[in-house]
């Protein structure tokens, strides 16, 4: 048997500081593994402020949407959860982190506050998405990991409240125990029973309410639903105040693809084809815009049969199809034409045909709504073309700036955000009821050419009223009279949680 040499005198402070002289490779490299790792904690129910977060967010989700007319509402709760969010992170909130969320989720929720509809809905969600990204992330991530970690907020996230509820009363059973718990409770209940049975027998009051209690008489269909709402919202809010590692995982990397070209692909897409395929695309694309310049102008006749309003509604389209399929040739062959001028100035050619066909396809379409009238469809269909005009000028401008396909891409995202966002404050309903009465030789009276669709002007709803009303004061006519039963007249606002801008002016258009 082996005998330690033992050194007195050694001062606590050395041999407490000398553990690592004893200590193993193995144990070494541990606790640097654990020293490195971050140290993440995952969400528990026994934290009272987190519990009384969701449950003022339950509360107020109860107060503004329970059974009540959505509207400003849903932009107050977005920004009141929003700050909730920020609130909870693990990492602390600068005041510069506060007051940029806070600017971020009044511009998208702005058009919320305009008009209660989907794309503003969608913007406010935007918003929301946002703070939730920041809150776990502390900075902007790319939008393929934007999607996967809403992906797995909104499926794993739902069923985080219950499992944390299961599990912390398994916990709490296996802590007390089954046998101690029964030995503690047995007595109470057992005796217990015997004086309430007792009790109830000698108070009628007493035992009516117990047979309510036994009936579920107490709880009406009403507060069943809404008990069942209250859950749901506290599932759905849970996930979203506790971002943390231990139950969303690791950010999945994108791993750098190696570009595998097919023979095929090499075979048919090169120089020679691309210089090729330009002189055909500009040569098909001359002999088009000769002729629609001939047509639109005057000075080509038309086929028998056809009628400017069918040309009209026959090229808009098709031509706008020619526009988009030109835009992804041009990226697809941009690295052949970068280092050659003449692929270039061909390239520059038929981008410029292209943006003159989509300019005469708009042309084509405003032909046909001076005919048949304009339609949310229609309306679309113009700003699309504008987005395509703005697309290829965008691509023009990425070729000739030798621009990444990056740059390219967040242009036009850029582009599309802040047309879409502008959208939600027009009144489309106004515009195409005040253009459809007000179109033909006469401002009010429309002429023999002109299509005037009395059951859809009358059916778009309570924001044409203001058009309709101040056609039928000018012209001393119902229009909408046959049509009562499908048109949407106004509904006031009854709270103020259904309140919007919009909405408000029209109201206070039709008290003057």
């Amino acid at each position: 048997m082996s005998r330690q040499l033992e050194i007195g005198g050694v001062p606590d402070c050395i041999r407490l500081d000398g553990w690592w002289l004893a200590s193993s490779a193995e144990d070494t490299a541990k606790e640097a593994k654990t020293q490195q790792e971050p140290k993440t904690r995952a969400p528990s129910l026994r934290d009272p402020r987190a519990l009384g977060v969701v449950a003022f967010l339950v509360l107020l989700a109860d107060w503004l949407f329970w059974r009540k007319a959505p509207g400003i509402s849903v932009a107050l709760f977005a920004m009141v959860l929003s700050v909730a969010i920020l609130a909870m992170r693990q990492k602390r909130t600068t005041r510069r982190e506060w007051f940029g969320a806070l600017v971020f989720q009044l511009v998208c929720n702005l058009p919320v506050i305009e008009s209660l509809q989907p794309l503003s809905i969608l913007f406010s969600a935007t918003g929301l998405i946002g703070a939730i990204v920041w809150a776990y992330f502390g900075r902007i991530v790319e939008g393929w990991q934007m999607i996967w970690f809403m992906m797995r907020v909104s499926t794993i996230g739902a069923a985080l409240l219950p499992k944390r509820v299961v599990e912390d009363v398994q916990s709490a059973q296996i802590k007390v125990g089954f046998k101690q718990l029964l030995n503690a409770l047995a007595l109470p209940l057992v005796i217990g029973g015997v004086f309430l049975m007792l009790l109830t027998t000698a108070n009628p009051v007493l035992e009516r309410f117990f047979e309510q209690l036994t009936h579920f008489e107490f709880v009406s269909d009403l507060d069943v639903l809404r008990m069942a709402f209250w859950v749901v919202c506290a599932c759905l809010i849970w996930p979203y105040l506790h971002l943390n590692h231990a139950w969303i995982g690791g950010m999945p990397i994108r791993k750098k693809a190696i570009a595998v070209q097919a023979p095929w692909v090499s075979a048919l897409v090169n120089g020679d084809s691309v210089r090729n395929s330009l002189f055909l695309f500009n040569g098909l694309f001359l002999v088009q815009t000769i002729m629609d310049v001939g047509v639109l102008s005057g000075g080509v006749a038309l086929p028998d049969g056809m009628t400017y309003a069918g040309y009209a509604h026959r090229g808009a389209y098709p031509l706008m199809a020619t526009a988009i399929l030109a835009g992804v040739f041009a990226i697809t062959t941009r690295s052949m034409v970068q280092g050659d001028s003449v692929l270039r100035k061909l390239m520059y050619l038929w981008l410029g045909q292209n943006l003159f066909l989509v300019v005469t396809a708009a042309f084509r379409l405003s032909l046909y709504i001076e005919v048949y009238s304009l339609t949310y469809l229609r309306l679309a269909a113009l700003i699309w073309m504008g987005l395509v005009f703005f697309g290829g000028s965008l691509i023009l401008f990425q070729i000739s700036h030798a621009k990444s396909i990056g740059w390219l891409v967040r242009s036009n995202l850029i582009v599309l955000s802040a047309t879409l966002y502008l959208c939600c404050f027009v009144n489309f309903a106004w515009v195409i009821a005040d253009f459809n009465l007000n179109s033909g030789d006469a401002p009010l009276q429309p002429d023999a050419h002109y299509q005037l669709d009395a059951h859809y002007i009358c059916d778009l709803g309570e924001f044409a009223l203001p058009a309709i009303r101040a056609f039928e004061a000018e012209t001393k006519t119902t229009l909408c009279a046959g049509y009562d039963v499908q048109m949407p007249w106004h509904t006031p606002i009854m709270n103020w949680r259904d309140w919007g801008f919009r909405k408000w002016r029209l109201q206070v258009y039709l008290a003057e």
